[in-house]
């Protein structure tokens, strides 16, 4: 029982979990319905802030229960966007001057969508969420020192949850916000698989429990958590990784990040065929992956 309820505990309160919120919320009338799901990687517990905070990191989830498949798309943080009552500004903006409401209504409105759910994490709480499945393993595109941790290109480590926050922080080298944005994704995969893979006991449920709830916000409460959990038990859901493309500019000295008409029409193609029930090729990229238990079961 608690084998089992750790596996989906981690994997649904992360980002790959996005994949079970369906059937329970006001917002949804169909368990077998696309859905989108915006995931907000809040810089509130990042080097000890305290304040509000900004969605550096930002994901878009488009899930299509039916076919098990997710497409996770990356937004860059600096993406230059009209926020509603604010104009227009760095996407990630709007958290600080409307929570997740208005970071939801900003999205909506770029990409002519509904999302019907957050999931939010400060920086503080992916550390804890890593080290309660036992940290995770990636293999680092490139190569880089932070915080006196040095990733090399192409060489695997496991990270524990202090050095993940060192991996997924790091934005000035080879790449930029766009190498961060892949081991970001990186270590959401990497969280799903160690909860995936591991055995745990009475006590690491707990504690797992204890960091989604002192970290993770969303539009769902425990109760209905559970219930999705046990009914999504048996899926391993195909996962697709997208992100929106821009080329760096300056207004009055701030960059800004303004994402290419090129970039911005296939991923929101995509994003809507996605919504619409379509099974698009991107599914078949080579930025895909297929979420296993070690014996190689689904």
């Amino acid at each position: 029982m608690f084998k089992k309820l750790s596996k989906y505990i981690v994997l649904f309160s992360i980002v790959i979990s996005s994949f079970f919120i369906a059937n329970v919320s006001t917002h949804a009338t169909d368990i077998n319905k696309p859905f989108a799901v915006l995931l907000l990687g809040i810089d509130t517990g990042d080097l000890g802030r305290t304040e509000k905070g900004r969605s550096d990191v930002m994901l878009i989830a488009t899930v299509n229960p039916e076919e098990e498949n997710v497409v996770i798309t990356s937004i860059p943080r600096d993406t230059y966007v009209d926020i509603p009552g604010r104009g227009m500004d760095k996407i990630n903006h709007a958290y600080a001057f409307g929570g997740p409401e208005l970071s939801i209504q900003t999205v909506e409105n770029w990409l002519d969508i509904e999302i019907p759910y957050y999931m939010t994490v400060d920086m503080k709480g992916l550390s804890d969420v890593v080290d309660s499945v036992g940290g995770v393993d990636v293999v680092p595109p490139n190569t880089f020192e932070i915080g006196g941790f040095t990733f090399t290109e192409g060489q695997e480590v496991h990270l524990d949850g202090e050095k993940a926050l060192a991996y997924v922080r790091e934005r000035y080298t080879s790449g930029g916000d766009y190498a961060r944005q892949k081991r970001q994704r990186q270590v959401i995969v990497g969280i799903a698989q160690s909860a995936l893979n591991q055995s745990k006991g009475v006590k690491e449920v707990i504690d797992m429990a204890t960091a989604i709830n002192k970290y993770v916000g969303m539009n769902l409460n425990m109760f209905d958590l559970g219930k999705l959990v046990i009914s999504h038990v048996d899926m391993r859901p195909t996962i697709a990784f997208n992100q929106f493309v821009g080329e760096g500019m300056k207004i009055d000295g701030i960059y800004y990040e303004q994402i290419t008409d090129a970039s911005f029409k296939e991923n929101q193609q995509i994003i809507h065929d996605e919504l619409e029930g379509k099974v698009t090729s991107d599914l078949n990229s080579e930025d895909t992956i297929q979420l296993e238990t070690k014996n190689g079961s689904r």
